[in-house]
């Protein structure tokens, strides 16, 4: 798992944007919205490796008002990772909010737990059960093999609520393909109550699975307590990766779907874009254009 996790990280920090830092210059000044809009880490991963502290003032100049980020690398990176305590200083200096923190698999989740606890988080997202990594392809697995990881799930859901935190699981295209006749969110829902483990819902990756992210989050409701904004372009080719792109680059029509959304959920939504081309021309033109569908003003 640690090797496939590893992958995804390392191809958005080797992917360096040739404007670098630059390109957030285009945006016009903070945006006041009346909903608070969060930024993953992942998208902007190579401009973090060069430099964190500018690269965070750039992000809240965007219009940002939430940084969610990796409690633990994934494993090989650019740059050395810094501590939980130093990342969540400098998100503070930059005006933004500590948001959603991951779970990296670098280390006991015990461990990760403490120390989203000392820096102020309150939810923890897991982003894959391990054993969608271990089958014979990306994604696949058994009913079997789910089933049995689900107590490890249990257990890191105590560990959360031990540190006043939500676990949220966080889904991918594989969790809405049915094992045995249930797919794995419905497992987890089934086997958990809403207090023990939440969710955070990427509706991208709920689109690719054949669900309708709408009516998703509607189904889950207050379970849902983050939401990963990314939109699939897929004309970018066979690689599911290389097709995700920035909300309102793609087909998931986030103008008809971010209102509709808003007023089924009160859930953070952070952009997230994986293997973004420039991931600060990609976090700026996303900013942009939710502000404009929310007709938020410069």
């Amino acid at each position: 798992m640690r090797h496939a996790i590893a992958r995804r990280a390392a191809l958005g920090t080797l992917v360096a944007g040739a404007a670098g830092l630059a390109s957030c210059t285009t945006v016009p000044g903070r945006r006041h919205s009346s909903r608070p809009l969060g930024l993953a880490d992942l998208t902007v991963m190579s401009a973090l490796s060069r430099d964190y502290p500018a690269t965070l003032r750039a992000v809240a100049a965007m219009g940002y008002t939430h940084f969610g980020f990796r409690l633990a690398g994934y494993g090989k990176s650019a740059a050395p990772e810094l501590p939980p305590a130093e990342k969540a200083r400098l998100v503070h200096d930059a005006g933004l909010a500590v948001g959603v923190v991951r779970y990296g698999y670098g280390r006991s989740f015990a461990e990760q737990a403490r120390d989203a606890q000392a820096i102020g988080a309150s939810i923890i997202a897991y982003s894959a059960a391990p054993v969608f990594f271990r089958g014979p392809a990306l994604g696949q697995t058994t009913r079997a093999a789910f089933d049995a990881w689900l107590p490890e799930l249990g257990t890191m859901a105590r560990i959360a609520q031990d540190h006043g935190l939500t676990l949220a699981y966080h889904n991918h295209w594989w969790d809405h393909a049915p094992l045995e006749g249930e797919t794995p969110l419905d497992l987890i829902a089934a086997a958990f109550s809403p207090a023990q483990v939440a969710f955070e819902i990427d509706l991208a990756w709920a689109w690719v699975g054949g669900v309708d992210p709408l009516a998703l989050v509607t189904r889950l409701g207050a379970r849902v307590v983050s939401l990963h904004l990314k939109d699939v372009d897929p004309s970018r080719g066979a690689d599911r990766m290389r097709q995700l792109v920035e909300p309102g680059a793609g087909r998931l029509d986030y103008a008809a779907l971010l209102p509709r959304l808003d007023r089924v959920t009160d859930a953070i939504g952070y952009v997230e874009v994986d293997t973004p081309a420039d991931g600060m021309t990609a976090a700026a033109n996303a900013s942009r254009f939710l502000h404009n569908v929310r007709g938020d003003r410069a």
